[in-house]
């Protein structure tokens, strides 16, 4: 098992992609702490992931738009686990396309709240624990559209999202004597519910490999970066776009 006796915190774990990442780290034997906004379904979702893993995964509601929150969300983990070995920022939102110039005030500070500064915060929560113990691996979410300008969504999304690529390498470069490692996830448009918004049907056209991502594709990179195989990688992004970002 590759995450043997490790202790991972994903936030965004009730759906989609985090669910997956959340599924793909149990079976590797790690434990989980799952932090959603949708409190009822993550602790659904852990129980499932400990009746089918045997690990021990639990569930704590937050959201990430709020620091406080998150600082509770690693607090408990430390007191159920006694520790956190990998955080994963995934938690995020999008909105559909719409002229820049219409994009109100509102709408900046929703989407940069959730995506930029719940990964920002939950870095920062997460780092005290990390340094410690000298030793830790921060996974960020970021997207194609942080490296391309956007694809389907409008430019809050993929402004936010270019903000946690430089965020994660801002951080590497800080806390690489601690061991501790902070590389990014660049998906291209992957298959979920929230994808499924934004009228994307047609998007494996401009795939070179031509076909829309799984939370699978996701999930394995993400394993990847939280195991020891990556202990020499930091401050990358690993696109997982199908050759997206090529064109």
């Amino acid at each position: 098992m590759r995450l043997k006796e490790k202790v991972a915190i994903v936030t965004g774990a009730a759906n989609g992609i985090g669910a997956e990442i959340s599924r793909t780290f149990a079976r590797e034997g790690c434990h989980v702490v799952l932090a959603d906004l949708a409190a009822d379904k993550a602790k659904t979702l852990a129980a499932e992931i400990t009746a089918e893993s045997g690990v021990k995964a639990i569930a704590v509601g937050c959201d990430v738009a709020q620091k406080e929150e998150l600082q509770c969300v690693v607090d408990a983990c430390v007191a159920e686990f006694g520790t956190v070995d990998i955080l994963v920022n995934n938690a995020g939102i999008t909105l559909p396309a719409c002229p820049v110039e219409d994009i109100t005030p509102e709408r900046w500070k929703k989407v940069l709240d959730i995506d930029l500064m719940g990964t920002i915060y939950g870095t920062q929560c997460v780092i005290p624990v990390m340094k410690a113990r000298k030793s830790g691996k921060i996974i960020n979410m970021a997207s194609v559209a942080g490296q391309v300008g956007g694809v389907f969504t409008e430019a809050t999304y993929p402004v936010s999202k270019a903000g946690v690529i430089c965020w994660a390498k801002a951080v590497a470069k800080q806390v690489g004597e601690y061991n501790i490692t902070c590389n990014c996830i660049a998906p291209g448009t992957i298959l979920t519910a929230m994808t499924e918004t934004l009228g994307s049907a047609d998007a494996s056209l401009n795939v070179p490999l031509h076909r829309l991502g799984s939370v699978k594709d996701v999930a394995g990179a993400a394993l990847f970066l939280a195991s020891d195989e990556s202990d020499f990688i930091t401050g990358a992004t690993i696109n997982v776009n199908g050759g997206m970002s090529m064109i």
